[in-house]
């Protein structure tokens, strides 16, 4: 009698998956960071007071401003940007080099870098990051001593920038690069803890903004020359415009060249940007850049020193590439695009000899092991079989119980070995052997990579061999060979960017109408031969950044966030509705099915539930009786809380629910979407389009993108008017600046002391950066400059000349004109006598 085993008992003989990470409450508290949630909840409270003061800050529409944002909208809409056209053309001169599968050489690139423009747009790029103000480290006065006056001014403002940048900056930038004389400074290193490796520290190299600036200028340079060429290969994802993790897994998922694949090659490159050669990194760039004004700028650029922050102790590194520069991943991209080259050659021209019986004569493939292998399986376990039955029928009379029993166990083993080598047999694809050719499909992301065919673990190996001697002879890269596994993906899961991949347990299945007895048709089920690939969230990682941030214990038990309990309600719910909706945003478009993110859903809503319960000193049930929504219902049973508050004389309300499983799968057709068009977008550049991206909402135009210069040009002149702006304060032209603040949303608005009324405006506008005279600058920021009065003996002023002047971008763009948005359009409505009263008043 045959035996079937429950999917529930089959569940819970599945190995346990326990986190390897320890939990510390500082890297928590790090990790699950809540000062943004404490500001936000501090200005909910005060929404009323809020409406107030912009009312209060607000400042006259001056017919001055008026006409400098005129005069740029119109530039905008007749000009192009000159950046925007010289970064074009060089793009579209190696894109038509890529479709003739050709290699275009490029010139005269430092007057690209230099101009003034380009430089511009990179600090329109890269202002608002959050490190933008994160210093490097001083010069070494050996260095320092070498410098020319114009050299020690930009040296001692890169000090500070990007606060107190202006056009005068720029130019002098310009100036330096154009003359071969731009003086790269110190880097400052920390060291921050890696993502689900306890112990263990990622370098990050911190330079200052100015060197920055100029790193992204040759950045969007690169972009320019490279991506056709990236393009036209279409096998590496990471760091690259209008690219992603979602890209590298649907060129994999949603191919049929993946049908089929068994075994994986997992890479794993040891220290792979401290060990780049910049030798082997210069020669590669020379081969498409003659520039030698270029080469040695970005010469002297990968010659950088830096300083620790902890021992500060001066390091200068003779190899690498440093992780935390703006143009390192894109140069990287650039010496690992060897190695999709080699992949796509050598190794493929290998495999084809093995597939073709080439290598050693015989004319026959030597590829797949499965038949021969299954079948030895088979006749091995009859064998024994037979043996054992033997043994039982000649047993002798006096043999004892126990030894029956145990011979009687060894038969049902092999027995269900047997079975399993059967189950086996049926999942192979149902193409003979001797017709099929190997066949592989290769993905980077970064210096992450896998490598798949439908050969056996020994072709994985020989594969192995080959890129591990490539990247040593080659690159100077070492393949680690304990990190880089060969998998057969049949039986255990490859692990790629956060997913498991495997294969599905037989070929997918599909209807077929044919006409049966005239105009009857019927659906026939036949089988397609291969099998379909899959993802899965990687539950080992999962598990790990769950117990490291504190949601849940070793074994995955939700446990309570206790730094979080003195947030109010609305708070904890939305940051946990945060981690919710990331994690749907990452794993919904990919995954197949789609409760297998359900358990981690289910601890982020009972640690948001057990952090509830601590703050109100209660169990979860008591929360539900609280703030329970949707009780009746098994699958939306949630709880929400409503906020209300008075505005205007008129109470208005606003409800934080806490997402559910059944929230995200209702979404799920936007996430099929995405997927699909992702898909469509890989086929494309597979069939030899290159570039024509739609510009994705709130991103920077990049040379990929439909229609580019109108785009780009937009954001050219609405950068170039936000920093020729007057003096906010007191209005004058002379020796204007930007101040730069950091994280002016996580600072309450009530707790900006009065005499910052600078910061007051910002705050209210949501921006960081703010046009400021020298003087002013001086008077109102860096007090301990100024030799004038003190700041306490001056009356602030409540007030800026017109606040338009510090959200520009806002007004010189195309379509109408901003406006704040409005209580209603934040989500708050108003509140009627048949409104619930289940409340959390502030």
């Amino acid at each position: 009698m045959t035996t079937y085993v429950s999917s529930a008992k089959k569940q819970l003989r599945k190995k346990k998956i326990v986190a390897t990470t320890t939990f510390t409450p500082e890297v928590a508290k790090k990790l699950v960071d809540i000062s943004y949630y404490m500001a936000q909840a501090k200005n909910t409270s005060q929404l009323e007071f809020l409406e107030r003061e912009k009312s209060k800050l607000k400042t006259p529409r001056l017919d001055r401003i008026t006409n400098l944002l005129e005069k740029y909208k119109v530039l905008g809409e007749t000009e192009a940007c000159p950046a925007g056209k010289v970064l074009l053309g060089i793009y579209n001169k190696n894109k038509e080099a890529a479709e003739a599968r050709k290699s275009a050489i490029n010139t005269n690139l430092v007057s690209v870098i230099s101009k003034p423009e380009v430089l511009l747009l990179a600090y329109k790029a890269i202002k608002g990051n959050k490190g933008a103000l994160t210093q490097g480290a001083p010069m070494s006065p050996e260095a320092f001593a070498k410098l020319d006056e114009q050299q020690k001014k930009i040296y001692f403002k890169s000090l500070s920038l990007p606060d107190g940048i202006s056009l005068h900056d720029i130019h002098l930038i310009s100036r330096l690069i154009r003359t071969g004389r731009y003086p790269w400074g110190s880097s400052s290193r920390i060291y921050m803890d890696k993502p689900g490796q306890p112990g263990k520290l990622r370098p990050i190299t911190i330079p200052p903004f100015s060197d920055k600036l100029v790193q992204k200028a040759i950045e969007m340079t690169l972009i320019s020359i490279y991506e056709p060429y990236f393009e036209r290969r279409n096998r590496s994802f990471g760091f690259r415009p209008n690219k992603g993790c979602h890209d590298a897994l649907v060129a994999i998922l949603k191919n049929k060249e993946t049908n089929g694949m068994r075994t994986a090659v997992e890479g794993d490159i040891e220290a792979a940007y401290d060990s780049v050669d910049r030798d082997i990194l210069i020669k590669i760039l020379g081969k498409k850049i003659s520039d030698q004004k270029f080469l040695q700028l970005v010469r002297e650029r990968l010659n950088y020193d830096f300083v620790e922050k902890e021992s500060n102790l001066r390091i200068k590194p003779t190899l690498g590439i440093p992780q935390g520069g703006i143009d390192s991943p894109y140069m990287f991209n650039i010496y690992m695009h060897e190695l999709d080259e080699f992949v796509s050659t050598k190794v493929s021209e290998k495999l084809f000899n093995l597939s073709e019986g080439v290598e050693d004569g015989s004319g026959k493939r030597k590829f797949s092991k499965v038949f021969t292998s299954n079948r030895a399986k088979k006749k091995k376990s009859l064998r024994s079989q037979a043996a054992i039955k033997k043994e039982l029928r000649s047993a002798p009379a006096d043999r004892s119980y126990h030894k029956v029993i145990k011979l009687r166990r060894s038969l049902f083993s092999e027995v269900k070995a047997l079975r399993l080598v059967e189950h086996h047999k049926n999942r192979i694809s149902s193409t003979d052997n001797t017709k099929r050719f190997l066949r592989f499909f290769y993905v980077r992301y970064a210096d992450d990579w896998i490598f798949l065919t439908n050969g056996s673990k020994e072709i994985g190996s020989i594969v192995k061999t080959m890129i591990a001697d490539f990247l040593s002879k080659e690159l100077k890269l070492t393949l680690s060979s304990s990190k880089t596994l060969i998998t057969n993906i049949t039986k255990e899961p490859a692990k790629f960017l956060g997913y498991e991949l495997k294969i599905s347990g037989r070929g997918p299945l599909r209807k077929k109408k044919s006409k049966i007895d005239g105009d009857k048709k019927k659906s026939i089920t036949h089988k397609i031969s291969g099998l379909l690939m899959y993802a899965a969230p990687d539950r080992q990682r999962m598990i790990n950044k769950f117990h490291m941030k504190g949601f849940c214990s070793k074994d995955g038990f939700p446990t309570t966030l206790p730094w979080l309990s003195c947030l109010e309600a609305h708070a904890i719910i939305e940051r946990f509705n945060a981690s919710i909706r990331g994690l749907a945003e990452y794993y919904l478009p990919i995954i197949r099915n789609r409760a297998s993110i359900h358990r981690w859903i289910y601890i982020l809503r009972f640690a948001c539930l057990k952090t509830l319960a601590q703050k109100y000193k209660c169990t979860i049930g008591k929360i539900f009786k609280r703030f329970g929504h949707n009780t009746y219902s098994k699958s939306a049973q949630t709880v929400k809380v409503r906020v209300v508050q008075k505005i205007d004389g008129k109470e208005h309300y606003k409800d934080w629910v806490l997402l559910t499983y059944k929230d995200l799968t209702d979404k799920i057709k936007q996430y099929s979407d995405r997927s699909d068009n992702l898909q469509r977008e890989f086929e494309a550049v597979e069939k030899g389009q290159i570039g024509g991206y739609p510009l994705k909402k709130g991103r920077l135009p990049k040379v990929t993108n439909d229609d580019y210069l109108k785009q780009i040009s937009w954001v050219s002149w609405r950068t170039a008017a936000a920093i020729n702006m007057p003096c906010s304060y007191c209005g004058t032209d002379e020796g204007v600046q930007q101040h730069h603040i950091k994280h002016v949303r996580k600072r309450a608005y009530s707790l900006i002391p009065e005499q910052e009324s600078y910061q007051k405006i910002m705050a209210l506008r949501n921006r960081k950066q703010i046009p400021l005279c020298e003087t002013c600058h001086k008077k109102l920021v860096h007090t301990g400059k100024y030799d004038g009065p003190k700041l306490i003996n001056l009356a602030p002023r409540t007030t800026m000349l017109d606040n338009r002047i510090i959200h520009v971008e806002s007004f010189v763009k195309p379509g109408e004109e901003y406006f704040g948005k409005t209580i209603l359009e934040k989500g708050w409505k108003p509140l009627g006598n048949k409104e619930v009263q289940q409340q959390s008043y502030f």
